[in-house]
């Protein structure tokens, strides 16, 4: 097996970094500067956004930088361990290698990236565990594992269907019928690429169905509140 190891610490690091991480900025004071030039107006009772909520907000959800910053280091991080575009893999069984270190390889790939879905899901806070829909993580994995156009066209259409759905539960199962569909399209059986984000997209739902906690989605609080997620 062969590993470039400067690409696997890179997608290692961008994808296991888990979100709440990216607070530590308040803790330098930019996040309260933030703070005191927000709009009035977001502050109003009507406009305050609790953590948890069961559905996705369009609005709320396409303006959070930190989900743009999931999108992309998530799609780097893939490309890394999985290559594409280019890129080499970070790791690779040698030409000629047989099945067994070829399968071992897959499973490490793979258990790289559950992990990955794992540390964007799953939050422990004060000792409570919660669970969150990484939605534009998992998109930006799409983009390793579907090919561009087709997770554009899964991310355009599940966010066009999204008013229909009543909580993210559904977006997720939703999504990962949609991913499965594209990614048949542009690459077939290719890999076994459909099931495997089909997996990764279904696996915070079925954290909740088995644990029996909702699937939350974070959104802003007011200021006076912990745990903002701007």
């Amino acid at each position: 097996m062969s590993v470039h190891l400067p690409l696997l610490l890179a997608g290692l690091f961008l994808l296991w970094f888990p979100r709440q991480w990216m607070r530590l900025g308040a803790s330098f004071g930019f996040g309260a500067r933030r703070r005191n030039t927000r709009p009035r107006w977001r502050d109003e009772p009507w406009n305050r956004q609790i953590t948890g909520s069961p559905n996705l907000s369009f609005a709320a959800e396409f303006t959070k930088i930190r989900n743009y910053f999931d999108l992309l280091r998530a799609a780097g991080g893939g490309l890394a361990i999985m290559g594409g575009y280019g890129i080499e893999p970070a790791l690779s069984a040698a030409e000629g290698a047989g099945p067994v270190l070829v399968r071992q390889v897959a499973m490490l790939e793979i258990g790289i990236l559950v992990v990955a879905v794992l540390s964007q899901t799953v939050r422990i806070e004060g000792g409570h565990v919660s669970f969150f829909a990484p939605v534009f993580h998992i998109a930006g994995l799409s983009l390793c594992l579907t090919g561009h156009w087709g997770a554009l066209f899964a991310f355009i259409l599940i966010w066009a269907m999204n008013p229909m759905l009543p909580s993210a539960q559904a977006f997720l199962t939703l999504y990962a019928l949609l991913l499965v569909a594209f990614t048949l399209l542009y690459r077939g059986l290719e890999g076994g690429a459909a099931f495997l984000i089909a997996s990764l997209c279904f696996l915070p739902v079925l954290l909740s169905l088995l644990t029996r906690r909702r699937l939350g989605v974070l959104k802003r609080r007011a200021p006076h509140h912990a745990g903002n997620d701007p």
